[in-house]
């Protein structure tokens, strides 16, 4: 997230009325209800927005948004932008790696992964490219989900520049990536092979009433989403998440991220460093 420099920022702050009527404006437009989001996480991407518009104030950025529709396609890549990886936090990846080698040794079969909040699908590839080293059967194992249309569409064409790859071990570069030429410059495109193993879908976390797939899942991962949104809407949000969970599955969270009270009860700590949890109710070494 890009925080614009205090000199730059429009000198009024965001008045209720207006702040409503710009989140009304997203929710009609696209669909996507930010009520449960942080007000400080919005307000200082609107800021980023008046900024990019050459907005004075958020009463000239609402004029402007209530006459440009595609205005508002900008605001919501804004508000939802994600900042991604390749095997983020490659130590907790290892870690997810392990546990995932033991459920997987402890039941061989098909295992199946859901990546919330995947942003461009740095973490989906990840988890498949896992997966694949692992040995677990070919499939769509992945499900990658994300409010944002043009995040989904980036997955979708899966290549990504060189900087996205800096904690990738090599070794799962040279066999998974394959470097490309674009109009962007040189970067790496995901083997199809990978690719296949991914199924990207618009999910909301924030509104769903059920997961995007009726699978019970051996992993679920959503990182660094939760902490944008309002206690209320996270504990809503844990409770979807844990619904999606089959018996003994793995939870894997961000960082900043931990589950109130242990999600009442139904998960223990796997790692506590790597954020990585564990349903109650089902167990493999690890």
């Amino acid at each position: 997230m890009t925080n614009p420099a205090r000199s730059s920022a429009p000198a009024d702050r965001l008045p209720n009325a207006h702040l409503a009527e710009i989140l009304s404006l997203v929710r009609t437009r696209h669909g996507l209800d930010l009520s449960g989001y942080r007000r400080g996480t919005i307000e200082r991407r609107l800021r980023t927005a008046m900024i990019a518009a050459g907005a004075s104030s958020s009463a000239a950025y609402l004029d402007r948004l209530r006459a440009d529709r595609r205005l508002a396609g900008d605001l919501l890549a804004r508000l939802t932008v994600k900042v991604s990886r390749f095997y983020r936090d490659a130590a907790a990846v290892e870690r997810v790696r392990e546990a995932l080698a033991a459920r997987l040794a402890a039941a061989p079969g098909r295992l199946a992964v859901w990546s919330a909040g995947c942003a461009r699908g740095e973490e989906p590839y990840t988890l498949a490219m896992i997966l694949d080293d692992l040995g677990a059967p070919a499939g769509p194992d992945v499900v990658a989900t994300d409010v944002a249309p043009d995040a989904l569409a980036a997955a979708e064409v899966a290549t990504y520049p060189a900087a996205a790859l800096i904690e990738l071990p090599r070794a799962y570069r040279d066999r998974h990536l394959t470097p490309v030429l674009g109009s962007g410059g040189a970067g790496f495109r995901v083997h199809p092979s990978i690719r296949a193993r991914v199924r990207a879908l618009r999910h909301d976390l924030s509104t769903a009433r059920a997961p995007p797939d009726p699978r019970r899942f051996d992993l679920v991962a959503c990182r660094n989403t939760l902490i944008y949104f309002q206690p209320a809407l996270q504990r809503r949000a844990l409770e979807l998440l844990l619904d999606a969970l089959a018996p003994g599955a793995l939870l894997w969270l961000g960082p900043a991220e931990w589950p109130a009270g242990l999600g009442g009860g139904r998960l223990e700590v796997l790692d506590r460093r790597a954020r990585l949890f564990r349903a109650i109710g089902g167990s493999a070494d690890a």
